[in-house]
């Protein structure tokens, strides 16, 4: 296969990545403003491990689960950022 054909390939899934990073931060300010409204704390310890965890097994494959880990723990640390500009 080409180069061309891959970059290409690759700019196609960067453009629904960017779809659904924009989908995830509206939720999570829609979650920010109810955590406000409610007084809840912006970090839940406990229901991000439960997300990695869920994740990690929907994963199964233990070679990528670090990198996928690290682009997990950023968008959760860019959510709960924009979080706090509610």
């Amino acid at each position: 296969m080409k180069l061309d054909v891959l970059r290409k390939e690759i700019e196609d899934i960067d453009k629904e990545m960017l779809e659904l990073f924009v989908k995830r931060m509206d939720v999570a300010y829609q979650i920010g403003s109810y955590k406000k409204e409610h007084h809840l704390p912006i970090f839940d310890e406990k229901r991000e491990k439960a997300l990695l965890d869920k994740q990690r097994a929907l994963l199964n494959n233990e070679v990528l689960w670090p990198l996928y880990k690290d682009f997990l723990k950023e968008v959760m640390r860019l959510s709960k950022a924009f979080q706090k500009t509610c």
